[in-house]
């Protein structure tokens, strides 16, 4: 049909496998601008860095070669240090929180922040807050005097396990089941969805639901190539892109919960007074904070 021949095809990659949540979401955003579009775009997703590392696919998307890339903000911070303010810990209370300031002022903010380095924020997706397993019970920081574990390659949230007395290991996620099992590392911390995925409710026995860090999940685009559509495709794929993040937003909440639901049935499931966390967090922030009193203004 003389329709689909005239398509025009963009490139999305993500780092999630198929059928996980960055998956997922791609699909409700092509499907959103497909459908928006009448068919005059259609969006070819890659998944599981099918095209290339992070850094390779950003770069790509940096220099126009590419279309779109969902990221993170760590990953972010490296073109736009502003991005390491939505990184620091307890900065965020729930999913609605992360919905109101990214799909806000905060989000446009640090939008702008990547416009010179040829990037343009279409959405931002979502894949949960992060909580701690470990062997012991964790209730509060003190309990992680000692424990040898796996943080994400946060800078601020390392600094918060390393002043609780934690030895924070470095451990590649797709060894990190097997290092759990050795007891090389003891104690992690994932989203409930990666907890579950990779099985390590198996060798790991308590849940802290310490909700600690939130990493925002943006799609990217070219800047090029968004500059090149009309005023009136521009808006489609900003609509699109704020749908897509709204559904994202609602799908998290409804499989966190499901996913929660699932582990405890795994595994022991603390709640921790999670204003002591915070508070303690505060100590390791405010080192942080003097380089992002801009974005910090801009915070609801």
């Amino acid at each position: 049909d003389s329709a689909n021949t005239e398509a025009v095809h963009f490139k999305l990659s993500h780092p999630s496998a198929e059928g996980g949540p960055y998956d997922l979401m791609s699909k409700k955003f092509a499907e959103l601008v497909e459908e928006k579009s009448g068919g005059k775009y259609v969006i070819d997703i890659f998944a599981a860095n099918a095209l290339g590392s992070q850094e390779e696919v950003l770069d790509a998307v940096s220099l126009g070669t590419l279309d779109l890339a969902v990221t993170s903000d760590d990953i972010l911070a490296k073109y736009a240090p502003e991005w390491g303010y939505v990184g620091l810990p307890f900065l965020f209370d729930d999913v609605d929180d992360v919905d109101e300031n990214l799909n806000g002022e905060l989000g446009a903010y640090l939008s702008g922040k990547l416009e010179d380095k040829g990037m343009f924020v279409i959405s931002f997706f979502e894949n949960g807050f992060r909580n701690i397993t470990a062997n012991k019970e964790i209730n509060t920081p003190q309990d992680l005097a000692g424990l040898k574990i796996r943080v994400m390659t946060n800078e601020p949230l390392r600094a918060m396990f390393t002043n609780a007395g934690a030895v924070v290991t470095n451990v590649s996620f797709s060894e990190l089941y097997q290092a759990l099992q050795l007891g090389t590392c003891e104690a992690e911390e994932n989203p409930f969805a990666n907890i579950r995925d990779k099985k390590f409710y198996e060798v790991q026995s308590y849940m802290c639901v310490t909700m600690h860090s939130h990493t925002a999940e943006p799609l990217v685009m070219s800047k090029e190539l968004f500059d090149g559509l009309s005023a009136e495709d521009q808006a489609m794929f900003q609509e699109a892109g704020l749908e897509a993040s709204k559904w994202a937003y609602q799908h998290a909440k409804d499989t966190d919960a499901e996913n929660r639901e699932y582990l405890e049935g795994q595994m022991t499931v603390i709640d921790p007074d999670r204003e002591l966390w915070k508070e303690f967090a505060a100590e390791t922030n405010a080192s942080y904070e003097a380089n992002y009193t801009e974005a910090a203004a801009l915070k609801i």
